[in-house]
């Protein structure tokens, strides 16, 4: 065996050196590798199972607003990924359906094929992110187009608890409030809307599909602003989000269902007269179905979708004004709402989008102002309805100033908060001086 010299010893020492960054290397990709394998493994585990489980699949087939909201993945995975990558998302949703169907014996149902299309999108952009190694902003595109719609997964599915709990501590409801409010108006626009839609079978449809809509509004209000103001997408996805919890403690303080569940099989051609209902006690009663209309988050929520608009096109912003007013006529045609509660959910939504307006100082006027203002204009019209509907009946002149002093208001206010929404975060070194 030879002596190495200096020179090959010195030479070997270098080769190891240079070696042994690059064996790290390796071996830091492969347990990366092995990591991104087993959280893809883990979801797509999770998918699967809740696929074919039957509590998930009678929840699809049963309630409409989260299968609606299931579909509406697809949109986001349309705006963020490749029109090209779209045949994957439909054969991850056609491989979920055959397993439900082949597992749980479940027959076709359009809605839910959509719906699982709707998950196959969310899940390719789950492994996606989970898999994606490029640049930063990539990384947290997936992660906005991933989690954000999650949540929105889970307050669709657990949603029905809160109203549940509020029926069992609300047996008894404040319908007739609500409904003598609106007789002080002078006519009940729920039942002269629902005489006119629901005799007509077309129209009844157009009227259920508006309805039903809401989920998939929302989901492209989000998509949309994901591409276009991240900062403006986050803050919808909030508002959006806390409002149903919101929405539930007002719920609580003044629950009601609605003229559909007040007058049952009554209802849309048989309302009472002023004279009929100057002889009912103003008092609470059982009424069946939740308690859900005051203030109407069906309403609010596409206030919302409307006022977050801002920077989309010209024809989004048309048809989110259409879908406002078709929210409006499709909740009173169809007995979900009184008139008060419509007027209610635009104070409602202004607190809302006010809360969340986290690029704004707390402390800025324009932002302080209307959340205050919605506040205790909820407030106000809480102690109305309960104490104060002498004060309407006075002259029907009193609640129509009431109606359109509170919606003028709201919108004034609204229209100094939003420009402000798309602007930096307060503070920030490229925040604009307000």
């Amino acid at each position: 065996m030879g002596i190495k010299t200096d020179s090959e010893i010195g030479q070997g020492s270098r080769e190891a050196v240079r070696e042994a960054p690059t064996t790290k290397l390796d071996s830091t990709q492969t347990i990366n590798g092995r990591t991104r394998a087993v959280a893809t493994a883990i979801v797509v585990g999770v998918v699967v199972a809740v696929t074919i489980s039957e509590k998930f699949a009678e929840q699809v087939a049963r309630d409409n607003f989260f299968s609606l909201t299931l579909a509406g993945c697809t949109i986001i995975f349309l705006s963020v990924r490749s029109w090209r990558e779209f045949p994957q998302a439909v054969g991850a949703g056609a491989v979920l359906l055959g397993l439900q169907m082949f597992i749980l014996g479940t027959s076709f149902r359009v809605l839910t094929a959509f719906a699982l299309l709707g998950l196959g999108s969310w899940l390719l952009l789950a492994v996606r992110r989970i898999w994606s190694s490029g640049n930063n902003d990539d990384r947290v595109l997936l992660q906005d187009a991933t989690l954000p719609p999650f949540l929105f997964l889970l307050l669709g599915y657990f949603g029905s608890g809160p109203l549940v709990m509020t029926a069992r501590l609300h047996p008894k409801t404040l319908d007739w409030f609500l409904y003598s409010f609106d007789q002080s108006l002078g006519t009940q626009l729920s039942f002269r809307l629902g005489q006119v839609v629901l005799p007509s079978r077309l129209l009844t449809r157009a009227t259920l599909a508006v309805y039903y809509a809401l989920p998939i509004a929302i989901m492209f209000t989000y998509a949309r602003q994901l591409v276009r103001n991240r900062n403006l997408a986050m803050m919808a996805f909030l508002a959006f989000a806390v409002a149903g919890p919101i929405g539930v403690v007002f719920y609580n303080l003044v629950p009601a269902g609605g003229p559909a569940n007040l007058f049952g099989a009554r209802f849309p051609f048989d309302p009472l007269t002023t004279e009929q209902l100057g002889r009912i006690p103003m008092q609470a009663l059982t009424i069946p179905g939740p308690r859900n209309a005051f203030p109407s988050l069906h309403l609010a929520w596409a206030l919302l979708i409307d006022w977050y608009a801002e920077g989309l096109s010209r024809s989004t912003k048309v048809v989110f004004f259409v879908f406002v007013l078709g929210t409006v006529g499709s909740t009173l045609a169809l007995g979900e709402h009184y008139f008060i509660d419509l007027v209610t959910a635009f104070p409602f939504a202004l607190m809302i989008q006010a809360a969340c307006a986290l690029n704004v100082s707390f402390f800025n006027p324009r932002r302080f102002v209307p959340l205050l203002s919605g506040a205790l204009l909820m407030v106000a019209w809480m102690v109305l309805v309960r104490w104060g509907l002498p004060l309407v009946w006075i002259n029907p002149l009193i609640p129509w100033l009431l109606v359109a002093g509170t919606i003028s208001a709201t919108l004034w206010l609204q229209a100094r908060l939003r420009p402000l929404l798309s602007q930096p975060v307060e503070g920030s070194p490229s925040a604009v001086e307000l």
